[in-house]
């Protein structure tokens, strides 16, 4: 007999509190298109954020030795244009080694910072010579 009233009332808190759980917290009514709206939202933010996170660390290790090093001396420079995204890291003639990448926002208008293209030389003294041109 318990178990069956248990049953009954278990069903009745649960056809009770469909209504109340298909409400906001300040007692009106959600829509349903808004709040798949926000997941959806959620959802691409947390998606962006891994993407980033991925992307940092395959460059963390890709990149070694002189490689890593002209990187390094080259940051300080590229990064007064906006955030640094480096391409491609390569020889360049005997004593050198040549970054390559962009910095600066994704689009031309956000904070007044234009993206930029850039070609970062260190030689293997620590000298460092960086070219930018503007891109879009």
């Amino acid at each position: 007999m318990k178990l069956n009233n248990l049953f009954w009332g278990l069903a009745a808190a649960g056809l009770l509190g469909a209504p109340a759980a298909a409400q906001k917290p300040d007692g009106r009514s959600g829509g349903v298109a808004g709040e798949i709206a926000r997941d959806i939202e959620d959802a691409a933010d947390a998606i962006g954020t891994v993407g980033d996170a991925v992307a940092n660390g395959v460059g963390r290790i890709r990149y070694r030795g002189a490689e890593r090093f002209a990187i390094r001396r080259c940051a300080p420079r590229v990064e007064r244009y906006g955030r640094m995204q480096v391409e491609q890291v390569a020889p360049y003639g005997r004593r050198s080694m040549r970054v390559y990448g962009t910095a600066g926002a994704a689009t031309v208008s956000y904070r007044g910072v234009e993206p930029r293209a850039f070609a970062c030389t260190v030689r293997d003294d620590g000298r460092v010579r960086l070219s930018t041109r503007r891109l879009g």
